[in-house]
């Protein structure tokens, strides 16, 4: 891999993958993770958000999504999952709460290429805290917000899938 220091990744790497082995690893993780916290996988997750969302914005803006530039989520998040491949089919909806509008979007994934690891996890009881999907989704909300709200607290909740052929829908609720 000319070019790149040791340690350092980018989204702009052209190196396929099965998906099958990155949903096995996810799930591993996500089985670990669950196993060794707990209930408290879910706190772990909401503590994940900043970092990831940081590192995820560096990333996306390498391969031409300019997360500055982001201006009606509702076209952004689904422009983002199908940029990078996750999903074709993606609907966000933003609940009308009068004063506070803004503060909840509900992020509806039908096709996900992560759908397996949901799928899997349901099946064992366990909760899908670690879902790539919904710290893409809490990324993108989140630097839209700071431009207006610097100090805003985002949280993702990943409402767990009644039926595997359910859409996976995620929660991302500003402070």
């Amino acid at each position: 891999m000319d070019g790149y220091k040791e340690g350092e990744f980018t989204l702009a790497e052209k190196i396929e993958i099965p998906s099958g082995l990155i949903n096995a690893i996810i799930a591993g993780y996500q089985i670990a993770l669950n196993k060794t916290l707990g209930a408290g996988a879910a706190a772990m997750t909401q503590l994940l958000i900043k970092d990831i969302g940081d590192f995820l914005e560096d990333m996306l803006e390498e391969i031409g999504f300019e997360v500055h530039e982001i201006s009606d989520l509702k076209q952004d998040i689904p422009k983002a999952f199908k940029m990078l491949g996750i999903s074709d089919d993606v609907e966000v909806e933003i609940p009308s709460n009068g004063a506070n509008s803004g503060d909840k979007y509900i992020i509806k994934i039908k096709d996900s290429i992560f759908k397996p690891v949901a799928r899997l996890l349901a099946k064992k009881g366990i909760k899908f805290t670690l879902s790539p999907e919904s710290f893409l989704a809490a990324a993108i909300v989140r630097k839209a917000i700071r431009k207006t709200r610097p100090d805003a607290q985002v949280r993702i909740k990943v409402h767990p899938q009644k039926d595997p052929d359910d859409p996976l829908v995620i929660e991302v609720i500003v402070r």
